[in-house]
């Protein structure tokens, strides 16, 4: 007899649910701290959002329900009122007391060093502007806003300078290049090998599409690959 197909597909997870368990076990350790003194009560919500911030910022904030709730735990708790704020990145002082714009800058490392961290933290600006607004619908926010807070980044040497990679786009690094260990994975894989494409990258390494293409051109703009555009094929002359 035939393998039953349909019950051995594997299921794919319920984020929807792992954020409503993820929601109820804060509540229900946020409830027990009522009775305590006020600095456990402040652990308690700060480890609690970073738990259910931290499950996914996407699937969450499609969750209006949710979205509202942690929303009102924030404000009750006197914090920000910014899903995503709950990590332990620190922003340096850009704006002095511009507070949304001080916000802003530890906003957007949240998502450069943390939430990017999976395609080598490197992303144009025009996505990571169309990135914030998706996951940040609370966010009442300006272009100008963000690119403002890209260029101080930029010259307090924050982050690294962007890369110009043509069609006057730009691509925004959040780390520098030389603590990548991507280069060097593309070059290992390089060894021995005619040539590599973005699929060929992605597939062999396990990486999305966008870490493979942001490093292969990286790699160009630093004159380690040569790209056949005829073919769609990267060459490395120094391997």
């Amino acid at each position: 007899m035939a393998p039953d197909k349909e019950n051995n597909k594997k299921k794919k997870p319920d984020f929807r649910s792992d954020l409503a368990d993820a929601y109820k076990d804060f509540d229900q350790e946020l409830e027990k701290s009522q009775e305590k003194d006020k600095h456990k009560r402040q652990e308690v919500i700060d480890e609690g959002l970073q738990q259910v911030e931290k499950k996914s910022t996407k699937e969450l904030v499609s969750s209006k329900l949710l979205v509202n709730r942690i929303l009102e735990i924030r404000k009750k708790a006197g914090l920000a009122q910014t899903i995503g704020t709950a990590g332990k990145v620190k922003a340096p002082i850009i704006f002095g007391k511009d507070e949304f714009k001080q916000k802003l800058v530890q906003e957007i490392l949240v998502i450069g060093t943390e939430e990017l961290e999976p395609i080598g933290s490197a992303i144009t600006i025009i996505n990571l502007i169309d990135y914030f607004r998706e996951t940040r619908p609370n966010w009442k926010i300006k272009t100008g806003d963000i690119i403002e807070v890209i260029k101080q980044l930029e010259k307090k040497k924050v982050i690294p300078p962007r890369v110009d990679i043509g069609e006057d786009e730009v691509l925004i690094r959040f780390k520098p290049i030389e603590l990548s260990n991507d280069l060097q994975e593309i070059l290992r894989l390089a060894t021995g090998l005619p040539s590599l494409s973005v699929e060929k990258v992605a597939s062999h390494l396990g990486w999305p599409l966008e870490r493979a293409q942001s490093t292969l051109t990286l790699m160009m703009k630093m004159d380690l690959a040569v790209l056949d555009e005829s073919s769609g094929e990267y060459y490395f002359p120094g391997i």
